[in-house]
């Protein structure tokens, strides 16, 4: 059980610190298409629609480190009070009913979207740039998949603590 865990801990830390980079080249964008628009009178017709994609995967990819180091927003003035084993059947509880079932089903339906939209050929629509839409849902889908993984790899943590074997928390990185 502990490998699987540090496994996928491990798979969150690499592709949350990738996504970590993705802030650059959105900078740079913006900032290219501040200079193009306000200096040159020329804006692009990509740096828009390139902007809100690296947000949207900068903020998704980040999902399952932040879930790792606990970080989600939480209101625990009653959580935090309690003992690791009432917290762990909480967090179990939580993750099983809600949340792990809850991804399986935004992961099937972005699934039918990402494989239409390859089929289909489909693009964004949002400015002249209009690149296909397939590889920005997938990579969509892959986020909300390695979320799933981590909330596998919580679940297993409370299981351990339950059963009063704690595993060792993954190291900040």
């Amino acid at each position: 059980m502990g490998s699987v865990c540090r496994a996928i801990d491990t798979l969150s830390t690499v592709v949350g610190s990738v996504a970590a980079l993705i802030i650059i080249p959105l900078v740079l964008a913006t900032c290219w298409e501040v200079l193009a628009r306000y200096i040159f009178g020329a804006p692009t017709i990509w740096a828009f629609e390139l902007g809100y994609m690296l947000m949207g995967l900068h903020f998704l990819l980040g999902g399952a480190l932040t879930l790792l180091r606990q970080q989600h927003v939480r209101i625990d003035l009653i959580y935090a009070r309690l003992p690791p084993r009432r917290r762990a059947i909480i967090d179990l509880a939580g993750y099983a009913l809600l949340v792990l079932p809850a991804l399986v089903m935004i992961c099937l339906r972005f699934w039918e979207h990402t494989s239409n939209a390859m089929t289909t050929g489909e693009r964004t629509g949002q400015s002249a740039w209009n690149p296909e839409i397939w590889p920005f849902r997938a990579i969509i889908l892959a986020s909300f998949g390695l979320l799933a993984l981590q909330v596998v790899s919580e679940s297993l943590k409370a299981i351990a603590v339950l059963r009063g074997a704690p595993l060792q928390p993954a190291e900040e990185g």
